[in-house]
């Protein structure tokens, strides 16, 4: 999500937050030329091959109409990926998860500014008069105060949606109720719970009859856990990671992902999706509660809605839109309100390094006709430049230990002190890889384990790990070489 949580750069192998601002949905502008389908897919053709992800999916929608639907690739059980291909569409599920609590709210059996409390009486973080006052729309907004950083058990495995928001007992806030944005998937975990204790059944069954059904979306269903998906749907897609550049198969990383990260569907479903959204809701909402799912609170910077994100129109057309990253998947829906055209992309698999957001900004560009649809960076090409770099670093320590002796010789008699910062720079990846998981928090506000970062962007850790192992054992070898230069001459 480029947004609050979007992607870890290739330089730095870091998840890069755009906090971005503005507001407003519009309804569908007048009609324009519509884009020739063969220019599309030789478009996203050209941009899959850049990215690297071995498969995609895609919807456009304009106004009330589906105008295309393509896919690109196969599926892992040797046919062709089809609009009808089932992807888990991560953080996407937010979206369908505040439509899904607005639904009871049009029902009057929930209160959008009702604190939290009055559903779930049990519900607590380590602040008691902060969980006193955040309520369903604070958690909507993603601005209740609770983030990863206030709450180190995020990344555990939980299985249970009524343990997951039991366990926010520990969490602390960051901020006040309604003051900041922060981007965590807590925040729709508790709304998925709101929604079964006021349903009285699950979430996932609550959204199957209720947002799916009425939108014909047959092919789309929701799981609490991430093995669940498997279990249920043989034909999903294969997730996959990329590591320098070639895609493997993997397992999705199982846990929680009830109202933040459950939701699979296609891309002929998410065309049905889209239209309801660009159109003001149909069978599911008003369009006033389609206006306020789109629109970030007044006076909080962060441009987030109700699972839909704004984005200003100094980084292209104006776009309403949201992302989804999972370790073996991404995608994104997107709004573009200005020419009444919407999109979603759907892929199985996830880089840091592959420039989704690059895809992103063309497909829109090409739509709403704004400007050129440039090419993404080429996925390749990065994860050469960093094989090289691993290559290169294992090529000038091995120098550097074959030279050894050469070395000694060379710094023979200089006190320590002028040889120490050399061996300290050795090290210093031996702290990068120590440091990056408190970096990332640092830098972005998310929380992830360091096996997730891995998956991420394992051509960024494996070169870190080389330079590690390698720099550490050369400081290690010329230490001992001047402690035994040391002792021979005490011996002298």
């Amino acid at each position: 999500m480029r947004r609050a949580v979007r992607r870890l750069t290739a330089t730095v192998g870091c998840m890069v937050v755009v906090l971005l601002v503005s507001a407003t949905t519009a309804d569908a502008a007048p009609s324009r030329a519509a884009p020739d389908p063969a220019a599309l897919d030789r478009y996203l053709a050209g941009a899959r091959a850049a990215t690297g992800l071995p498969e995609m999916a895609v919807a456009v929608t304009h106004g009330p109409d589906v105008v295309h639907l393509a896919g690109f690739g196969a599926d892992g059980r040797g046919g062709p990926v089809t609009p009808s291909t089932r992807f888990r569409i991560a953080s996407l599920s937010k979206s369908f998860t505040a439509a899904a609590v607005l639904r009871l709210e049009e029902a009057r059996r929930i209160g959008l500014d009702a604190p939290v409390r009055r559903y779930l009486p049990g519900f607590a973080t380590a602040d008691a008069d902060a969980s006193a006052r955040i309520t369903v729309r604070h958690l909507l907004n993603q601005t209740s105060g609770i983030a990863d950083t206030g709450f180190a058990a995020i990344t555990a495995d939980e299985q249970d949606l009524e343990r997951r928001v039991a366990s926010l007992r520990s969490a602390g806030p960051v901020s006040g109720p309604g003051t900041e944005f922060h981007y965590s998937d807590p925040n729709y975990q508790v709304l998925a719970r709101v929604i079964e204790v006021v349903t009285g059944e699950p979430w996932a069954q609550y959204l199957a009859r209720e947002v799916f059904a009425p939108l014909g979306m047959t092919r789309t269903f929701a799981t609490a856990t991430a093995a669940e998906a498997e279990r249920r749907a043989p034909d999903l897609a294969d997730g996959h990671v990329l590591v320098f550049g070639r895609p493997v198969a993997r397992a999705e990383l199982d846990g929680l992902v009830a109202g933040s990260t459950g939701v699979v569907s296609t891309a002929e479903d998410m065309a049905r999706w889209l239209v309801a959204q660009s159109t003001g809701g149909g069978v599911l909402l008003s369009r006033e509660d389609v206006a306020v799912m789109q629109s970030p609170p007044p006076g909080v910077p962060g441009g987030y809605g109700m699972g839909w994100q704004v984005v200003t129109p100094e980084q292209g057309p104006r776009r309403i839109e949201h992302t989804g990253v999972l370790s073996t998947f991404s995608s994104v829906q997107v709004l573009l309100p200005d020419s009444g055209y919407a999109f979603a992309l759907l892929w199985d698999g996830n880089s840091a390094l592959a420039d989704t957001a690059g895809v992103t900004t063309g497909l829109a560009a090409l739509l709403s006709g704004t400007g050129e649809a440039r090419t993404p960076r080429s996925t390749a090409l990065v994860s050469a430049v960093l094989g090289g770099a691993c290559v290169l670093v294992l090529g000038v320590r091995t120098r550097a230990f074959v030279r050894l002796e050469q070395w000694r010789r060379r710094r023979a008699g200089r006190p320590w002190w002028t040889v120490a910062p050399g061996i300290a720079w050795l090290v210093l990846p031996v702290a990068l890889i120590t440091g990056l998981v408190p970096f990332i928090s640092a830098t972005t506000g998310r929380v992830f384990t360091f096996w997730q970062l891995s998956l991420a962007m394992p051509d960024v850790v494996v070169l870190l790990v080389v330079a590690a192992i390698t720099g550490a054992a050369l400081a290690v070898a010329r230490i001992a070489v001047l402690a035994a230069e040391r002792r021979e001459r005490d011996h002298q």
